[in-house]
């Protein structure tokens, strides 16, 4: 049997080696096992993997996957429920020309996004050269001005290939057809995006013009409220917009001249308001917010709004608790403003660092003339501040110290000031600690200050040995005119000396001499001092002989107001007739004691009080001035209290040549 195969070369060939193609070694490319593509039961060739070197080939990988390639049992998903982002693109070509030659072309704008209808253009077919190939359907003299206005069509040509009517033409959309979308796509890609955009857009422009108005009416107040002197409607609207109550007493009350609110609790945040309203109130002149527990947060709003305020003249935020921080802000508003008159700072819980801060402003400040530092937690360092301050000082006329721990160092300070300082004629140092030192330094100061009216000294740890001291610095006074020494422990010896200095003094009106002795004053005492008050115009007040013929302090204080108004009853007048802006004859209390300083009349605060009390009997807070300056107030006051020893006498006077004839009433306080 022959064998099938060369026998030379040694070589046995299988049956089937005839089916390959041997070729070089160097040309074999041998791909991986599951790279290799399956055997076809159509044509029925091999599985083995053919080579053509004659074209180039493309990885497996590139090549086009068909469905007969998919699993069998792989489910295919509907054409609604595929991911978008898998979805081929919808080519979109123009439309065609028309018969006229013109192309119709949709164009939108942003304004198509706020519900404008779009608009239509009639574009010609002629086309314009841009270069690199390209070519604008759109005539120079037709195209839009703006890219916003349409499309920009273009049509490409191809160098290479003959363009074919069939080709179609691209059209590239601008960004507001990118947001709003293309009318010629397919209703397939219909969203709520466009609604929701629209509505977006909506409130976002109302947004704006909502923080518009609010930076225009931050910005010009005054144009918000043009016509408000009173400030009722810029405190309507900031208790609205800070969430606070209105109080309706301070609305009310609001255009008023002298405003007066006590004990209504507004705190921190309700004066944000009050001070806002205030700030364009052009009415308001004296303003009292005592007790209302201010805190230092309001004083810092009263302190901002008194920066811009020029109509308030008197300001009184005793007992509010401002401390150290609405202390602060005062101080500084003080060095700015220029308008201020009195200010009362009582009752705050100030110390003495807090008198350090108002060195500066009452070194600068010209037109402040009354400060209140009473009732508050000064000590030996704050009399040396003030001292100091009070030294350099020429605008003040009346200072209250009451009722704090001055003494030593502090005390010597305040009394040495008398020594440069011209202007301050009312001076409240009771319930302090001077002791003899600070009556030491107040002998020096008194032989030549002569600008000082009034002086209180009550509860000052005063003995014999100050009452020397006291009655050298009296002796060599020439203007002082109220001395109150009430409270101190004279002792019978003590009170002699006070009365030895008041005998070569001529100027004195009015001394107050209560509980300075153990049985108040001695016979020898009792009887120098009725021989003073015959020969000369002097009250001297004192408990009495033994507690018995003991005068009262209303009977003392009206029987200084009765000397008063006998030598200064012009001066008292004019200032009066200031003071009523309405020409009505009627003051109120805070507008009468105001009229009784510029007139000259110089009490301290608690006489002052005690006086218009007197007058105003019945408590109505007015004061027909014009029975004061006649003598009736004082008249009425009499014969309400018969007990007190007075002497009421009854006065008729005419003018010459007038046919005018009136009554006055002059009053003697025996």
């Amino acid at each position: 049997m022959e064998k099938s195969g060369d026998t030379e070369s040694g070589r046995v060939e299988s049956p089937k080696a005839s089916q390959y193609r041997i070729v070089p070694e160097r040309r074999i490319a041998i791909r991986p096992l599951s790279a290799r593509a399956k055997k076809s039961p159509k044509d029925g060739g091999s599985d083995v993997p053919q080579l053509d070197l004659e074209r180039p080939r493309r990885p497996w990988t590139a090549h086009p996957k068909t469905r007969s390639d998919m699993s069998a049992n792989r489910v295919a998903r509907p054409a609604h429920l595929r991911k978008s982002h898998m979805r081929p693109p919808v080519r979109t070509t123009l439309p065609e020309t028309t018969e006229e030659g013109k192309l119709s072309v949709m164009g939108l704008d942003t304004q198509a996004m706020l519900g404008f209808t779009p608009q239509t253009y009639q574009l010609p077919t002629a086309s314009t050269d841009l270069g690199q190939g390209v070519r604008t359907l759109v005539s120079d003299d037709q195209k839009p001005k703006t890219p916003k206005e349409g499309w920009a069509v273009t049509k490409v040509a191809d160098s290479n290939r003959d363009s074919t009517p069939e080709r179609s033409k691209k059209r590239h959309p601008s960004f507001e057809t990118w947001v709003s979308g293309s009318p010629h796509d397919s209703d397939e890609y219909d969203t709520d995006l466009e609604t929701d955009l629209l509505k977006n857009l909506e409130i976002v422009e109302g947004q704006d013009k909502k923080k518009k108005m609010r930076i225009k009416r931050r910005r010009s107040p005054e144009e918000e409220y043009p016509a408000d002197p009173t400030g009722k409607s810029v405190y309507q609207d900031q208790c609205q917009r800070q969430g606070v109550v209105p109080v309706s007493f301070l609305f009310r009350h609001l255009g008023d001249r002298n405003l007066r609110m006590r004990h209504h609790y507004l705190g921190g945040e309700g004066t944000k308001p009050v001070a806002a309203a205030l700030q364009f109130n052009t009415v308001t002149e004296a303003l009292d917010l005592g007790d209302n527990y201010l805190q230092a947060e309001g004083a810092m709003y009263l302190a901002r709004m008194m920066r811009d305020n020029t109509f308030i003249v008197y300001l009184d935020i005793s007992n509010n608790f401002i401390k150290s921080s609405g202390a602060e802000a005062i101080a500084e508003m003080l060095e700015v403003n220029t308008t201020l008159k009195t200010i009362c700072l009582a009752g705050n819980q100030l110390i003495d660092k807090d008198a350090y801060l108002f060195i500066d402003a009452l070194r600068s400040n010209i037109s402040l003339t009354s400060l209140d530092f009473s009732n508050n937690n000064f000590g030996e360092m704050a009399g040396v501040y003030i001292g100091g301050a009070l030294a350099i000082n020429d605008s003040l006329h009346d200072l209250d110290l009451s009722w704090n721990a001055i003494r030593g160092k502090g005390a010597v300070a305040v009394a040495e000031a008398l020594y440069k300082n011209n202007t301050l004629e009312v001076l409240d140092l009771a319930w302090n600690g001077f002791g003899v030192a600070g009556a030491a330094a107040l002998q020096q100061a008194l032989r030549v200050n002569t600008k000082l009216k009034v002086l209180d000294l009550s509860n000052n740890r005063l003995n014999k040995e100050a009452a020397k001291h006291l009655c050298g610095g009296i002796s060599q006074n020439f203007g002082l005119e109220t001395l109150l020494l009430n409270l101190n422990p004279l002792a019978d010896d003590g009170i002699e000396l006070i009365l030895q200095g008041l005998a070569k003094q001529e100027s004195l009106r009015y001394v107050s001499l209560e509980n300075c002795g153990e049985m108040n004053v001695n016979p020898t005492n009792y009887k120098t001092i009725k021989e003073m008050e015959a020969a000369r115009d002097i009250s001297i007040l004192h408990g009495g002989m033994g507690g018995y013929q003991r005068y009262s302090s209303q009977a003392s204080v009206l029987r200084v107001l009765s000397q008063f108004l006998r030598e200064h009853r012009s001066q008292l007048t004019e200032a009066c007739t200031l003071q009523d802006k309405d020409k009505s004859g009627i003051l109120s209390t805070d507008e009468l004691k105001v009229a009784f300083r510029e007139a000259g009349l110089r009490l301290t605060n608690k006489q002052m009080s005690l006086l218009i009390d007197d007058i105003d009997s019945r408590h109505t807070g007015s004061v027909p001035y014009g029975d004061i300056l006649s003598g009736k107030a004082l008249g009425d006051f009499y014969d309400r209290k018969p007990s007190v020893n007075a002497t009421v006498a009854t006065t008729y006077s005419s003018r010459p040549g007038s046919g005018h004839s009136s009554f006055g009433q002059h009053v003697t306080v025996a």
